[in-house]
């Protein structure tokens, strides 16, 4: 046995056998709370003010024909820059731009990743017939990843319901006719013309379609061409029928976020 001489400090305690395991497992479940068993911290948010961090979707189950115009309720890029949807003008969808602090940039994307979003996943509700749809898009390491919330009107628990209260209660409301200080207008490089044929209407309240003719559902206008069609919509109603190559057509105008730069990307989760 040895003996201390008077006065000597104790030693420190050396931890044996599994304790040091055990008490890393506890911490980074502490630190993973939220999220799903093994998922690494939430990591830094992308800086790039063209790349897509979180994007929140609501769609109708039976969309009329304008509300195929309709922008995501909350778009957010690289360094905390958003673009969300403002009031209508004539036929013309307009938008908004803001950008976050960093703090609470880091604060929402944080949240993101503690409601589960870093997954991929579909909570369905076979209750409803007639139900809307809630895609919320995250971009994680490994690219973006979407979730869809059918019927979200429904409310739920679990994993469903951690989404939905992810919604509620951290993404801002999409601005209206109240943008938040500092929003500009958001002035888009592109614009979508989303056209619906077949659609009823007096051949005689019609009016002729001034542009190319319409030869698809979608076709994105650039440059000039993006002038002609802004000013066109601007002119026009949400319910203005459109006279084309013996056909009629209801005709949305929908400005394209950075991110999107087809008709393609307009189809996207």
């Amino acid at each position: 046995m040895r003996v201390e001489p008077a006065g000597t400090p104790p030693r420190p305690t050396r931890m044996r056998g599994p304790l040091l395991p055990l008490l890393l497992l506890l911490l980074v479940a502490v630190t993973a709370c939220g999220s799903e068993a093994g998922d690494p911290p939430a990591p830094a948010p992308a800086t790039n003010p063209r790349t897509l961090v979180l994007r929140v979707q609501e769609l109708h189950s039976s969309p009329r024909p304008w509300e195929r115009g309709d922008l995501p309720r909350f778009s957010l890029y690289g360094g905390g820059h958003v673009i969300a949807p403002a009031r209508t003008s004539g036929a013309l969808r307009t938008a908004v731009k803001y950008r976050l602090s960093p703090a609470r940039y880091r604060e929402l994307t944080d949240a993101a990743h503690a409601a589960g979003l870093a997954h991929a996943r579909r909570h369905e509700d076979t209750t409803s017939t007639d139900a809307s749809l809630l895609t919320v898009t995250h971009r994680t390491p490994d690219g973006l990843r979407s979730t869809r919330v059918t019927a979200p009107e429904a409310g739920g628990d679990g994993d469903r319901g951690r989404v939905l209260d992810f919604v509620r209660t951290r993404v801002p409301p999409a601005p209206s006719d109240t943008p938040p200080p500092g929003a500009t207008a958001y002035r888009p490089a592109a614009l979508a013309i989303l056209a619906t044929g077949g659609v009823g209407a007096d051949d005689s309240t019609a009016r002729p379609w001034p542009l190319r003719p319409i030869a698809g559902r979608c076709e994105v206008v650039t440059g000039e061409d993006l002038v002609r069609a802004r000013q066109l919509a601007l002119g026009a109603r949400q319910n203005t029928r459109w006279s084309s190559g013996g056909m009629l057509y209801a005709v949305a105008f929908r400005p394209l976020l950075p991110d999107e730069h087809t008709c393609r990307d307009l189809d996207r989760p």
